[in-house]
């Protein structure tokens, strides 16, 4: 979920997105050092995280242009 957030943030607000990167990347080599997760796992969730919010982002764009 974090991955997500600071993917989202980032256009909008680039140094919050920076902020956001940070743990989230602590926390990504977390999993992996404490053995909760192989490396393959967080590359995946990574790839999952943002392919999802790239449209996420984009949806009240195009809500906003396609009204109704």
């Amino acid at each position: 979920m974090q991955r997500e957030a600071s993917i989202a943030v980032t256009p909008a607000w680039p140094r919050a997105g920076a902020a956001c990167a940070v743990p989230t990347a602590l926390v990504a080599v977390g999993r992996v050092h404490s053995g909760a997760h192989c490396p393959s796992d967080v590359a995946v969730g990574a790839a999952i995280g943002l392919s999802v919010a790239a449209p996420t982002r984009s949806v009240p764009r195009l809500a906003v242009r396609h009204p109704g």
